[in-house]
């Protein structure tokens, strides 16, 4: 194979190529992505591992909750000025012992925002439980909303300067520069009723969250199983029911966990609108954008993640809004935490198990609480 060129577009090139057959492939197999794009595998070996991380780049296995059999709904919940002095630790409990998976809440404000996973069977289990608590003043209010559709945009690397590290954001759209592609999950209650997934296919998805390279090795040596039998459950149960909806490139420069990157919503309305979907496709294209909500109430919504660049990320999106005539809702957030799909939820020949809610209130503060 031909000595490959160290000039500027020749980089840009090889990593264009080796993300794009990331996005299509996945981390796991880096002698195929040396065959597809071209690249020897000691090369893409060190890229994929060495050099996109330097450069802020991630590749995230995201699971499908709906064919594990789990729905998601999105909360909003307003605390009373009493609530709110045990909210986190309320929010932090359901996440530990139940099915949230996010929470954050929301600055200037007595609201938390909540991502709920629970089984079909068990989904009405969490308006009742905020019914309760309303009940004893710890929230004032609730919206408790199915999320029809969630979506993982992948980064828009060919705005990336990788000689730089900087996105090379246009002031005005270009039509010959490629969306990026979405990760898409859409509810289904056929594949939510008629999912399958056992213990191993779990603790497997539960490893690769955390890092969607971990060998089976590892994960072998974490669950206590033969690694043979570890590869015929990702191959066979995992990839082959389509239980990983698929890997997203995300742009992380400083760092997943820095307490510098400022994170906020984004809510928009009106979504009927041709200018409004127009509009959103621009929102969730931009490098900042990690994953966005359909809920069922037509309300689209948009986690964001701002590291550097700060600026000119908010620039480019007040712009945006401005230039189409739409308003958005922004919140901005102060505490947020997320959690793993928990393990000890699932029960072998049984499958999820129903969350353990109703806890016995003692004036207006649940007892575990205290």
């Amino acid at each position: 194979m031909a000595k490959i060129s160290d000039s500027s577009e020749t980089i840009r090139s090889q990593f264009i190529r080796l993300l794009d057959a990331l996005k299509s492939y996945g981390p796991r197999n880096l002698t195929l992505i040396s065959m597809v794009t071209g690249i020897p595998r000691e090369t893409v070996r060190y890229k994929v591992k060495k050099q996109l991380r330097d450069l802020g780049f991630r590749i995230n296995m995201i699971p499908n909750v709906y064919r594990m059999g789990l729905t998601r709904q999105f909360a909003r919940l307003t605390f009373t000025r009493e609530g709110l002095r045990i909210a986190r630790n309320l929010m932090q409990q359901l996440g530990t012992d139940s099915y949230l998976t996010y929470y954050c809440k929301i600055a200037f404000k007595n609201e938390y925002l909540a991502i709920l996973t629970p089984p079909q069977r068990y989904a009405r289990l969490y308006r009742e439980y905020f019914e309760d608590l309303a009940k004893v003043r710890i929230i004032q209010d609730f919206e408790l909303h199915r999320v029809t559709e969630v979506g993982y945009p992948h980064v828009t690397y060919r705005l990336f300067d990788f000689e730089r590290g900087m996105w090379s954001i246009p002031s005005e759209d270009h039509e010959d520069e490629p969306d990026g592609d979405v990760v898409l999950q859409r509810a289904s209650s056929d594949e939510q009723a008629n999912y399958l997934i056992d213990s191993i296919d779990l603790s497997i998805i539960t490893e690769l969250l955390n890092d969607s390279f971990t060998p089976m090795t590892r994960v072998s040596s974490a669950e206590g199983r033969d690694p043979r039998l570890l590869r015929y459950h990702f191959q066979e149960h995992i990839v082959r029911k389509g239980l990983i909806a698929g890997h997203v490139i995300g742009w992380y420069p400083t760092g997943i966990e820095d307490s510098s990157i400022a994170r906020m919503w984004i809510e928009m309305k009106d979504m009927n609108s041709r200018v409004t979907k127009e509009l959103f496709g621009k929102v969730i294209s931009s490098p900042y954008c990690k994953f966005y909500q359909i809920l069922d109430n037509h309300t689209y919504t948009v986690f964001l993640e701002i590291g550097n660049q700060f600026r000119t990320a908010i620039e480019y999106l007040s712009n945006k809004f401005a230039e189409n005539s739409v308003e958005g809702q922004l919140v901005v957030v102060e505490d947020a935490n997320g959690y793993a799909i928990t393990k000890e939820l699932f029960r072998e020949n049984h499958g999820w198990i129903k969350p353990t809610l109703s806890q016995p209130l003692r004036e207006g503060i649940p007892l575990k609480l205290l």
